[in-house]
Formats: C-alpha cells, structure tokens, sequence
C-alpha cells in the first residue's frame, strides 16, 4: 500500500513575485510613473534578492553572492535615480560587499559549531 502523504516540493512563488513586480515596474515606466531603471539593475537586484531570502530561510549557505549582488543592484539602481554620479567607481561596494560576506559567514559557522556543542553534551 503506498503512503497517504508524498514529498511535494514547495512551489516558487518568489520567482512569480519577482516576474509580476518586474513587468509592473516596466508598465509603469513606459507611463512615466518611475524613472527609467535599466533591465539589469533590475536582473540584480532579483537575482540577489532571491539568493538573499534563500539563504534567510535555510534552503542555501553562504552570504557572499546574495550580498554582492544586491550591493551591486543597489548601487546601480542609486546611479539609475541620479542619487550618485554616473562616474561614481563601483569597487568600493565590491570590496564592502566582499567584506560582509566573510564576516557573516565567520558569524554563521560560529554560531553552528556552538549550537551543535550546546545539544552533543
């Protein structure tokens, strides 16, 4: 007989999110409602974002990625709203976000290696 319940893998309603607010963004700008952002500040910031939230619930490891890329879709869509200026060097982000990840890393592997102390004793 087989078993009443089966594994169904969760269903990704952060990608359908992530398409809808990005055809919205590009019908509001061809309204002229938002500033013209460019596709890949937009490409960025979801790709860094979906990492990031992935790594918040569990489903990946590591800081790095989802950091660097929503610093970089940050610092793009800051260029894209005339905030910065367009001759503004990107390294300095590059070398932040470098430096955030291995820190929240370090602080991640810490606190694993004391929780797993905290139950084996």
């Amino acid at each position: 007989m087989k078993a009443s319940f089966e594994y169904r893998p969760p269903k990704p309603i952060f990608f359908g999110f992530a398409l809808v607010t990005i055809g919205v963004l590009f019908l509001l700008r061809e309204f002229d409602v938002v500033p013209d952002i460019s596709v890949w500040t937009l490409i960025w910031l979801a790709l860094g974002g979906w990492l990031f939230i992935g790594t918040l619930v569990g489903n990946r490891r590591g800081w790095f990625w989802p950091l660097t890329l929503v610093l970089i879709g940050g610092f793009m869509l800051l260029r894209d709203l005339d905030v910065i200026d367009r001759d503004f060097a990107i390294w300095p982000i590059v070398v932040i976000g470098f430096g955030l990840a291995i820190l929240f890393e370090a602080f991640d592997g810490r606190a694993a290696k004391e929780h797993s102390d905290f139950w084996s004793s």
